[in-house]
């Protein structure tokens, strides 16, 4: 590790040396999402498909059984699930499940920030569609919730390259932390965006990844504006890796853009804690 050159020079510089990327969302899940975009599905295929991977069912079924999905009864089955939440919620939840076996570390230090960061993720995806829901902006919760989980995977990466760096190398196993996040902050947009590309991702979620926290915002763009508020609560409610519990989120840009006054504003807070919950 040289110590000349900044830390971010030498994250891109290792992650270019060995190729290191993310992978793309699984085979079900993409399954999933292709069979909410048509006119109707096989319940009985979709079932199935869930269930041939026994890690995404379990976390599926853990997940809509949180408080944040809370019923009557315990759901017990992924037919269960889709009948209580609707195919497009457990489709929501089955990339959320996906998503979070990204969020790990070999070296603690960092893994204990993965954690953090999932949580953060997770918490702004479940919000960003609580939003639109509240809202009666359904036809855009499905892209606020993918917005929310891919918000901040810029610096998922920059956390996957010092891991695998800190193997390779104990110096940088021994990176400051403070160093660490201020590379995070920095540097997260553009590299999330970056990786998005090379995804061939749509250009909203490349927007919300750069643009979420640029200064200007578009009262336009409903998704992003959920995106930003969502992460706005999430960092007052102490949850991922930026804590501010002195922001007062009705008199943010986004929730005025939105016309989301005090009562729904508190409901968002209180809900929170249920996301952390549906997160864990």
């Amino acid at each position: 590790m040289n110590h000349e050159a900044p830390l971010l020079l030498q994250l891109q510089q290792y992650a270019i040396a060995h190729q290191i990327t993310l992978p793309v969302v699984n085979d079900v899940v993409r399954q999933l999402q292709d069979a909410t975009r048509s006119d109707s599905y096989d319940l009985d295929q979709i079932e199935r498909s869930i269930d041939s991977d026994p890690a995404l069912a379990a976390e599926v079924l853990r997940a809509a059984n949180s408080a944040f999905f809370g019923g009557l009864a315990e759901i017990t089955s992924i037919r269960a699930a889709i009948m209580r939440l609707g195919f497009k919620q457990v489709t929501n939840l089955a990339l959320m499940a996906t998503e979070k076996s990204r969020y790990t570390a070999k070296q603690p230090r960092i893994n204990a920030m993965m954690k953090e960061l999932w949580q953060h993720a997770a918490g702004c995806a479940l919000a960003a569609e609580w939003i639109a829901r509240r809202l009666r902006y359904t036809h855009v919760a499905e892209e606020a919730f993918i917005g929310g989980l891919l918000h901040d995977i810029g610096k998922l990466y920059l956390l996957r390259v010092l891991d695998q760096m800190s193997r390779d190398n104990p110096i940088a196993a021994a990176c400051p932390l403070p160093l660490v996040r201020e590379v995070l902050t920095q540097a997260h947009a553009e590299q999330g965006h970056r990786l998005l590309q090379s995804w061939n991702l749509p250009a909203v979620y490349l927007n919300i990844v750069r643009d979420h926290h640029r200064e200007t915002i578009d009262p336009t763009d409903l998704p992003m504006l959920m995106v930003r508020l969502a992460n706005h609560a999430c960092h007052k409610a102490g949850i991922g890796l930026e804590k501010d519990d002195s922001l007062v989120l009705e008199a943010t840009g986004e929730a005025t853009a939105l016309g989301m006054g005090e009562v729904a504003l508190a409901e968002l807070e209180i809900i929170l804690e249920d996301v952390q919950a549906a997160a864990a």
